[in-house]
């Protein structure tokens, strides 16, 4: 896996969201939770292995074309532009079936778009066009899918993931508290999109747990936690200001 290790004056650092090492990801497209499977701690044991898989990102002012970060060195900004967006549409539609977001009909909030493209595409409202990948795995090596199940979320407000339609599909919401549905299941070697939503300004962490049978190896589980930063977003002065910095990104 490529990590990412970046020097910053004490000045600049006091600007980041809480995770002050983490180096930014603002637009372009990334696999937010991406999955691998590489060598694990013990030599010749194999593992489930979370990461952040960025394919053409903006990562703290650099694009970045194809390149892989620990999820601990990676915040996901989610822009003020998405918030906008509802605001100018409306707000959340009426509904029960939008429920789970978290705000009242009307009302604002802050997405990842599902989309790229649209009025509501992450293209669009410059946001990232964040991602789900399990492209590293072979899928004749499992004989189940990977499931991806919410284990806690920190942050000031709600947070879920829904599929558009006629009528939403959530995935994953801590409206209602977090338990055994608020899964996804992907298959190996693919990749899905969903919107992510965040109800309130702030940091979040997101923490999932993975597990999925391999056909020689058996079960397999990992855990792994993901940060995101609703607004304030970074300066265009800030991101001139880390790309005058030196940056060293060391390969597996």
């Amino acid at each position: 896996m490529k990590h990412l290790s970046k020097t910053l004056s004490t000045g600049l650092l006091v600007l980041l969201p809480s995770a002050a090492s983490a180096a930014l990801f603002t637009s372009g497209h990334a696999d937010v939770i991406g999955i691998g499977y590489a060598e694990g701690a013990t030599p010749g044991v194999f593992e489930i292995e979370p990461h952040v898989h960025a394919a053409g990102a903006t990562i703290d002012g650099f694009f970045v074309a194809e390149g892989e970060y620990e999820p601990s060195e990676i915040t996901t900004v989610v822009p003020q532009s998405t918030f906008d967006f509802w605001t100018t549409n409306g707000g959340r539609p009426v509904g029960s079936a939008w429920d789970a977001i978290g705000v009242a009909a009307g009302e604002s909030f802050w997405f990842l778009p599902q989309s790229n493209s649209g009025p509501a595409g992450a293209a669009t409202l410059g946001a990232p066009f964040a991602g789900i990948g399990s492209e590293e795995l072979t899928p004749s090596d499992w004989a189940t899918d990977i499931t991806i199940s919410l284990d806690s979320v920190v942050g000031p407000g709600e947070f879920s993931m829904y599929l558009d339609g006629f009528t939403p599909f959530f995935a994953m919401s801590t409206v209602d508290g977090i338990d055994g549905s608020d899964v996804i299941d992907i298959s190996p070697g693919s990749h899905e999109h969903y919107n992510w939503v965040f109800t309130a300004p702030g940091t979040y962490d997101v923490s999932v747990s993975f597990a999925g049978t391999h056909n020689v190896d058996g079960p397999k589980n990992a855990s792994a936690t993901f940060h995101f930063h609703v607004v304030p977003e970074p300066s265009v002065a800030l991101l001139g200001a880390l790309g005058s910095l030196a940056m060293l990104r060391r390969r597996r």
